[in-house]
């Protein structure tokens, strides 16, 4: 609220357990605290942990399409890292992956690391789904992310946790600091 109020529109991801997917009531209370905060539906991505997921699917794929049908976006967190079945992109609708770390970080100097970023994005695109790139640690990452066409990124390179009241001075310094960020 207090991002909107300073005029910031952005969309917020939040991690959300796998016990709180279980829960009936979960989509209601999801709306209710949007509309507490005076924000929208299409403003909010709930991340799922892929191997948190994988050992509960189907009891969680009903919550799932609940909170799609209400157009809040669902992203599949650490990709690669769980124990994968490609059947969770195709039977749960995710809007966004996010590559983990492990799999980013290096990838430009690592063939193995490389070639299972590369598919991933690949995979999404031919899916539809946004691409988020965790582990983005320094300038190496960012130009590989950006010569590879991936959708977003996060990591230390571009900022650190930061406090709520942070993040409109970050943004400002972000906005200044990116066109310089180009590859050569």
């Amino acid at each position: 609220r207090r991002w909107r109020e300073a005029g910031l529109v952005l969309r917020i991801a939040v991690n959300v357990s796998m016990d709180n997917l279980a829960r009936l009531d979960f989509t209601d209370f999801v709306l209710g605290q949007i509309v507490r905060a005076g924000g929208a539906p299409d403003e909010l991505i709930l991340e799922v942990t892929e191997s948190r997921l994988m050992t509960d699917a189907l009891a969680s794929l009903d919550t799932l399409t609940r909170l799609r049908l209400k157009k809040i976006s669902l992203s599949i967190d650490d990709l690669g890292t769980g124990n994968s079945s490609l059947a969770q992109l195709r039977d749960i609708p995710f809007d966004e992956i996010k590559i983990d770390r492990s799999f980013v970080h290096g990838a430009c100097r690592d063939n193995t690391r490389n070639a299972i970023f590369t598919a991933s994005l690949a995979m999404a695109r031919q899916l539809g789904i946004v691409t988020v790139a965790e582990g983005v640690e320094d300038q190496a990452d960012w130009d590989f992310l950006r010569q590879q066409g991936c959708d977003l990124a996060q990591g230390y390179f571009i900022a650190r946790a930061m406090p709520a009241e942070d993040l409109p001075a970050w943004l400002a310094d972000w906005e200044t600091r990116r066109p310089l960020l180009a590859p050569a």
